[in-house]
């Protein structure tokens, strides 16, 4: 029986290579620190590559593993692996999301802690030969309100903790339910309601483009005098100068940080020199449990993703596992309705259903789980995958359901995704002509046909003379060229839909102007 050949290059606990070599189907080749040729000699002849973040997985090397099949992050971030290299080569990148939530939970708890209670500036006093007890007053979390931004795995699990230490948990996550904020103790609201109300604000969330600093000097004003800060989440979230700035003021009155924008900081980097502050150089998923849950997760996930199976932690799309190429292409076109719809509903989803005509049954959860995750990729970039999608919406308060119709509609093969919010329902389907000719052709009551892929504007406007010019011309002034531009509409003199691809993203002087023609009622940048 041939073997798969794994190539492990970082130190990993030993739990992890036993299962590695446990496997009868494969054969591990253990060389941590592997470097220059050596390291593109041996990924060549493998089959997986298992790394920490000791490896950069380049596209160079990449390239050279051309037996290459998966790629496995023994941890959550990607910073050293390359994925677009990876997607390109049908190359399975899996990671171990879940392996760090109580390790990061706790490490939040003890950073709070120890701010709070003076503990690293108590312990060096004392080492000193010191004896000032007056000098490290400290305070209570009883009866404190703690404001968590992220109510996922990790900020519900913080918000049990902080209520056995008798806090009141406030939270703003507007991709979780109420239900689900009402069993663990929370109350949701609004930011600025959170940031005016919380003595204490934590971030758990992953670093998006709508988290990338969005704590910064205008939220900073809005916070309580002697407000404390903490990040455990990841750097660029809160904004370094503007929290270091806040800390020397003294309106904030202590902050506890464990991530940063660029690691390690540099000696000028403003927090190192900010007052009342603790810092730690991201150790919080460095726990024993922790890397031990990661190193077994990844090799378990290397070895199921080698034999073929598609519910493994991937954060490509699952070229290896669906054999069938027409399988490929529908669960490729499931998951960008659903980071369609994403896209265009207005407001956090509430439910979501998965119709499929003229396609086997058994390929209905796949489908469903594709089109989960990418209705939840554009606010769970990091975590969300096709192993835990189903199980994330569930926490979230979403409710899915599939049914699967034996007899075609309209097309040899049918895909639809309905999702509502609670004041929105959108409804988009999609076949597959062939395994690269993917078609969206419906959205809500609109009959249009377009590749979902690329930048794509979605105009919903009054159906009158004179929009496209319009919308053309502002287009032109703006530098953006016209890929395709598909027109529907439900009855002359209605509402028309337009989705315009474009080669590149509009700024928001484009979008503002084209929010500013008359007939235009809606307008959003897509990305697929």
């Amino acid at each position: 029986m041939s073997k798969y050949r794994v190539l492990v290059t970082d130190t990993i606990a030993d739990s992890g290579l036993a299962i590695l070599r446990a496997a009868e189907d494969v054969e591990l080749d253990y060389r941590a620190g592997l470097k220059g040729e050596a390291l593109l000699q041996a990924v060549a002849e493998s089959d997986a590559l298992m790394t920490r973040s000791g490896t950069a997985v380049t596209e160079e090397l990449v390239n050279a593993g051309t037996r290459l099949r998966v790629v496995g992050r023994a941890g959550v971030g990607l910073d050293n692996v390359d994925v677009d290299a990876c997607t390109r080569r049908g190359i399975l990148v899996i990671n171990a999301p879940t392996a760090n939530i109580m390790s990061a939970t706790e490490h939040t708890m003890a950073m709070l802690l120890s701010l709070c209670r003076n503990i690293p500036e108590a312990h060096a006093s004392v080492k000193r030969g010191e004896w000032v007890r007056s000098k490290f007053m400290g305070i209570e979390l009883s009866e404190k309100t703690l404001g968590i931004i992220g109510l996922g795995r990790i900020g519900t699990r913080l918000t049990m903790r902080a209520r056995a230490f008798e806090m009141r948990v406030i939270a703003y996550d507007p991709f979780i339910s109420q239900t689900v904020a009402e069993k663990v103790g929370a109350e949701l609201m609004s930011l600025d309601e959170l940031l005016a109300q919380a003595d204490i604000i934590t971030v758990h969330t992953p670093l998006t483009d709508s988290t990338r600093g969005m704590l910064g000097a205008n939220e900073i004003v809005k916070m309580k005098d002697g407000v404390i800060a903490l990040n455990i989440a990841r750097g660029g979230i809160w904004d370094e100068q503007s929290l270091a700035d806040a800390l020397n003021s003294g309106k904030v009155s202590g902050a506890a940080v464990d991530v940063y924008v660029e690691e390690p900081p540099g000696k000028d980097h403003p927090l190192l020199n900010a007052k009342n502050i603790i810092l730690s150089p991201h150790i919080g998923a460095n726990t024993i449990e922790a890397q031990d849950r990661v190193a077994v997760q990844t090799s378990e996930m290397v070895i199921e993703a080698l034999r073929g199976s598609i519910f493994v932690s991937a954060v490509n799309l699952p070229f290896e596992g669906v054999t069938d190429a027409d399988a490929k292409g529908l669960v490729n076109l499931a998951e960008k309705l659903g980071l369609f719809s994403a896209q265009i509903l207005d407001g956090p989803f509430t439910s979501a259903t998965i119709e499929a005509w003229g396609i086997e049954e058994p390929m209905l959860k796949i489908l469903t789980v594709a089109a989960l995750k990418g209705m939840l990729t554009p606010h769970l970039a990091e975590s969300v995958n096709f192993v835990n999608a189903a199980q994330v919406a569930e926490q979230r308060g979403i409710r899915f359901d599939a049914t699967a119709h034996e007899r075609p509609r309209d097309y040899t093969n049918l895909v639809t995704f309905r999702a509502s919010s609670k004041t929105h329902d959108v409804c988009v389907s999609g076949t597959l002509f062939s395994e690269h000719q993917q078609r969206i052709v419906s959205v809500n009551n609109f009959r249009v046909e377009f590749k979902p892929e690329g930048y794509l504007l979605y105009i919903i406007n009054k159906d009158v003379p004179g929009v496209v010019g319009k919308v053309g011309t502002v287009l032109g002034d703006h530098y953006i060229n016209i890929a395709e531009y598909n027109l529907a509409r439900t009855t002359s003199g209605g509402k028309a839909l337009a989705i315009i691809t474009v080669d590149s993203v509009l700024g928001e002087k484009a979008m503002m102007a084209m929010r500013s023609i008359n007939a235009v009622e809606e307008v959003t940048l897509v990305r697929l």
